[in-house]
């Protein structure tokens, strides 16, 4: 993912791409224009933003000239809480209804918060103006209150103060002390009445103040009464980043910008009436063309169960039709149906157990015309599923052996089970038979 910083400064506009990669940012390239009165924001964006803009997330970031601050006692830690709160504590001591203006903030620590904000109307039309040239930012802040990213190792938590040549910031233990914005002049001369006065009112001592951007080519190293002014040293994550120092130390106040978006929430004023909601509306249209292929497949789904529905009423219809015209042809003389299709089953069912009925007579007449003198007596007869069996006495074994063979022909199988003998020389049998497939 690729971050455009846009620095809208007081005398240039400027261009800085980074890339996003592996939780850092490295830079891309850079482009700056001077603004010039006859020359209007938007057309010097217009012409800077030449194969800038595809794939981006857009950063604005402002001149400290262009916004407002004041430190104040809040015991509130929660961002938005404090973006909610500030309009009240502040309410009748700007110069503007606080109605019109934008409000972040930045904790401090100890129960304190910067309170920042720019004017509504202001940040509108810049806003607009970046539409206009196809460059819209997602952030609209600026650079200025993320500079502690910039604040080498070696500093350790001493006092220190960092400027651009058009704003001052003054870090102690690495925590935010003071943010001023700059007059057009002698600016070394203004940080060092800024930092006299700072250690008079709150005792903190400032020695040392690390130039970068316009400011570090157009001062070199020099020293004011007992303060030291320096080119911002290039070491850690700021010298990955960049191919050289100087490119380093130009386009410091756009990295640090950069590298907050990834480690922490920038300042950012594009909150309420001014939200961002481009990425929003895209998404709104895509979820929109998902919506009417969902409605779509829905209307097809629908369309497709009707069908269903008219062809199976329509079989239904059909099957109906047939059993009612079977049922007369059956039952020719009755002019009522209660159920007709209980009726053809129950009267198949009738047919079916007369059916068998006779067949089972069938067999039991053969096997009387089988039974001679030589079978004493039949005195069981079961039949069961196709099965029959039969239990009696006959005079001899062959007596038994010879009306299993006369049976033979009436089954489909016949076995004779048990033939025991008596005393007397007679035996009892146990024969069982198979119906053939016509008889049961």
């Amino acid at each position: 993912m690729e971050l455009l910083i846009i620095e809208a400064g007081r005398r240039s506009v400027g261009l800085v791409r980074f890339l996003k990669k592996g939780g850092a940012v490295f830079f891309q390239g850079d482009k700056r224009k001077s603004l010039d009165d006859d020359t209007s924001l938007s057309a010097l964006l217009q012409d800077l933003a030449v194969e800038e803009a595809g794939g981006c997330k857009v950063f604005l970031s402002l001149d400290a000239e262009q916004i407002f601050f004041r430190e104040l006692h809040l015991p509130i830690s929660d961002r938005r809480k404090q973006r909610e709160v500030l309009p009240l504590e502040l309410k009748g001591e700007t110069a503007i209804d606080v109605e019109k203006l934008i409000f972040d903030a930045l904790p401090l620590g100890g129960g304190k918060v910067m309170a920042i904000w720019a004017v509504e109307a202001d940040l509108t039309e810049k806003i607009a103006s970046l539409r206009e040239a196809g460059l819209e930012p997602q952030v609209v802040g600026s650079s200025l209150f993320h500079w502690q990213q910039l604040i080498p190792e070696s500093v350790g938590d001493a006092a220190v103060a960092l400027s651009d040549g058009f704003s001052l910031a003054v870090y102690c233990q690495r925590k935010p002390l003071l943010f001023r914005s700059l007059v057009d002049g002698n600016f070394l001369e203004e940080i060092a009445r800024t930092l006299v006065l700072l250690e008079a009112g709150k005792g903190v001592q400032v020695e040392r103040v690390l130039l970068h951007g316009s400011a570090a080519t157009s001062a070199q190293d020099s020293q004011t009464g007992r303060i030291v002014f320096t080119q911002l040293p290039v070491s850690g994550a700021l010298a990955e980043a960049f191919p050289c120092d100087s490119m380093a130390v130009e386009n410091a106040g756009a990295w640090a910008l950069a590298t907050e978006s990834l480690r922490g929430e920038p300042i950012n004023f594009r909150q309420g009436k001014i939200a961002y909601t481009a990425g929003r509306d895209r998404l709104k249209k895509k979820l929109r063309l998902t919506a009417i292929l969902a409605a779509v497949f829905l209307v097809l789904l629908l369309v497709e169960t009707g069908l269903r529905y008219y062809f199976v009423r329509t079989d239904l219809s059909s099957l109906d039709a047939s059993i009612h015209q079977i049922y007369r042809e059956v039952f020719p003389n009755r002019t009522k149906a209660v159920d007709e299709v209980a009726e053809v089953k129950s009267e198949i069912r009738n047919l079916g157990g007369a059916t068998a009925s006779q067949e089972i007579l069938q067999a039991l007449n053969g096997v009387a015309k089988a039974k001679t003198d030589d079978i004493l007596a039949i005195y069981e007869a079961e039949v069961d599923s196709g099965q029959i069996l039969l239990k009696g006495d006959a005079r001899s074994f062959n007596a038994a052996n010879n009306f299993k063979s006369r049976l033979d022909p009436l089954f489909a199988a016949a076995k004779m089970d048990e033939v025991k003998s008596r005393p007397d020389g007679s035996v009892t049998f146990t024969f069982r038979g198979t119906l053939q497939e016509g008889e049961k």
